[in-house]
């Protein structure tokens, strides 16, 4: 038995120390480029000039379904939030 608890006790340390409580519940998900609405990928295309858009997430935010698009443009990574209908919540360019 003390064992077993040693075990846990070790598996919750790893995992607070590896990721955030927030973390652990993340409900984002990798889709297909194909599954995201064509209103979020034409928006995410329109914010940055010339992108290519590469991968796609898909996450539940306060009760609305989110796509973050990455891609590429101008020899630059880009990281798109949009909603399903379309509007740009954010444009993060990666370093």
């Amino acid at each position: 038995m003390k064992k077993s608890t040693a075990v846990l006790m070790i598996t919750v340390v790893t995992l607070a120390g590896c990721a955030t409580f927030e973390d652990l519940f993340e409900k984002e998900q990798e889709i297909e480029l194909s599954a995201v609405p064509a209103a979020a990928l034409n928006a995410a295309k329109g914010a940055v000039k010339g992108i290519v858009l590469t991968e796609a997430e898909m996450e539940e935010e306060d009760g609305q379904v989110l796509y973050e698009l990455e891609g590429t443009a101008n020899g630059k990574t880009y990281e798109i939030e949009v909603t399903a209908e379309g509007k740009v919540l954010e444009v993060e360019e990666d370093e």
